[in-house]
């Protein structure tokens, strides 16, 4: 996938690949030697092939591409009380995303994962059929892409009941939900990855994060998982507002992002009828108001930050394209590290560009 994005017209024979040079350092993660861990492989695969991309962008601008989405996997697993004989069911499933923006044109929507093109979904009827599991929601979610001059691709959102089951647990692992899907050249991230398990014995969602094991639930419980969308590409400042109003019609993305993150401004006149309204004036006195002020929101202190999204005045893409911090998403509590590390990315691919 990777080099037929770049290299479209030639052949990926064993003559192409000899004349490149593979260089792993050992004991890192693309030469890992034993004792050390190496199963759930695809995390790290597609950072890899993310990482490819990039270097390839740098050489090819012309066919630049931001980063795609991460591929995630829930199984979820125990007794099938549909049938008398209660037998063990496990169901394994994954769901598509967004590809990243590109040089000229926006991101793939809800497609496969960049190591597996042309993998399909699982149609629902048949996961319920075999699973005592019922599918409330599937669809695009909106404001999931990456915002740029060439949006992300979108992802997807997708809401299930566990229905009549014994001892059923849950288990999910996946990633980005720290080290979010990044934009190039002045784009935006995406969205972070993650489950929110809804009991229904308190009716309260709980963010579980992208990595959990064996999690007991019951009967009547709610799981719902977004996949993120690609990064931006492009300063998002400087997407065609006609555009952004054809994404707000489509729903791909909200009023409220549409402000946040283009600095466009629409007004909803009758939203059933698709009835919109591009508001120039304010849009360019918008635009203006963001570009003298995102640097600094950019590197405002992280503490402050963790605390308005704690409070409920920001919530989590706020606090993720605006301002560049990574919480806890359930707590609110600031995660220094990963905090230093993703704002160190966003100066390189992004605030760079801006300036």
């Amino acid at each position: 996938a990777g080099m037929k994005t770049f290299f479209p017209d030639l052949p990926l024979n064993s003559g192409f690949y000899r004349v490149f040079e593979v260089i792993a350092p050992e004991n890192s993660i693309v030469d890992a030697r034993w004792p050390v861990a190496v199963t759930g492989f695809l995390m790290p695969f597609e950072k890899i092939m993310n990482a490819i991309y990039e270097i390839w962008s740098q050489i090819m601008p012309e066919r630049a591409t931001a980063c795609a989405f991460n591929l995630e996997y829930l199984l979820t697993g125990g007794r099938d009380l549909r049938h008398k004989e209660k037998p063990i069911f496990m169901f394994y499933d994954w769901l598509p995303g967004g590809w990243g923006g590109r040089n000229g044109k926006d991101g793939a929507n809800v497609t496969t994962a960049s190591f597996g093109v042309g993998l399909m979904s699982q149609p629902v009827e048949g996961q319920e059929r075999a699973n005592p599991i019922l599918t409330t929601a599937f669809q695009i979610q909106t404001d999931s892409a990456g915002p740029g001059k060439w949006r992300g691709g979108l992802g997807v959102v997708k809401t299930s009941i566990m229905r009549d089951a014994q001892d059923p647990v849950i288990s999910y692992i996946c990633d980005r939900e720290r080290a979010v899907v990044w934009g190039i050249n002045g784009g935006l991230p995406s969205m972070p990855h993650g489950l929110t398990l809804t009991r229904a014995k308190t009716g309260k969602p709980e963010w579980l994060g992208s990595v959990f094991s064996d999690m007991p639930i019951e009967s009547g419980d709610i799981f719902s998982r977004p996949t993120a969308g690609g990064g931006g590409f492009g300063d998002p400042l400087e997407r065609d507002p006609s555009l952004v109003l054809e994404d707000v019609i489509d729903e791909y993305v909200s009023i409220e992002r549409a402000a946040k993150d283009y600095g466009v401004v629409i007004h909803a006149i009758d939203p059933e009828i698709c009835a919109y309204e591009l508001d120039m004036p304010a849009t360019e006195q918008l635009r203006e108001q963001i570009r003298a002020q995102r640097v600094a929101w950019m590197r405002s202190d992280p503490t402050e930050v963790a605390r308005w999204y704690q409070e409920g005045k920001i919530d989590q893409l706020d606090a993720v394209r605006q301002y560049g911090v990574i919480l806890e998403w359930d707590t609110g509590a600031l995660l220094p590290k990963s905090t230093q590390q993703f704002r160190e990315m966003l100066e390189k691919r992004t605030i760079a560009q801006w300036q």
